[in-house]
């Protein structure tokens, strides 16, 4: 068991051994672990109660993970996303934002479990873009007003 005080998280995969798989790691971890098999099953389940961890595979028929996690994010953007793929290439829209990205084949089974906690760490101590928008101007405001930097 971790630190984790069964900490939901929903896992939405097409592959029913990938859900059951992840679903028995993590709830040996101690994480209350819900799956879907469809991006849009998986929506449903967020909506019902927002998870902290969203796993999701990128690729699923009909709504695809990219589409469920840009969903998840501009809906609930404290949720933390692992973004699981067979293809791993770099992402270019701002929306899909993954706090993790997992690689199948697993290396191991501890590679899931890493993912997760560090995702959720990750979300969990992340400023909100406004707020680091926020300190870059106060910044450059800073260095380009006169007398500013006497004063303070």
């Amino acid at each position: 068991m971790t630190d984790a005080p069964s900490a939901r998280v929903v896992i939405i995969d097409d592959e029913a051994e990938v859900c059951d798989l992840l679903g028995k790691v993590l709830m040996r971890e101690g994480y209350d672990v819900h799956t879907a098999q469809t991006g849009e099953a998986g929506l449903a389940l967020i909506e019902a109660q927002p998870p902290v961890c969203l796993v999701v595979d990128k690729l699923l028929p009909s709504l695809g993970g990219l589409e469920v996690a840009a969903q998840v994010r501009q809906r609930w953007p404290k949720v933390a996303i692992v973004l699981v793929t067979a293809h791993p290439e770099p992402f270019t829209l701002d929306t899909e934002r993954p706090d993790a990205v997992l690689a199948k084949p697993f290396k191991n089974l501890e590679v899931v479990v890493t993912a997760v906690r560090e995702a959720i760490e990750a979300q969990r101590t992340a400023k909100g873009p406004l707020t680091n928008l926020k300190e870059r101007v106060a910044a450059v405001v800073a260095e380009i007003t006169p007398g500013r930097r006497k004063r303070e």
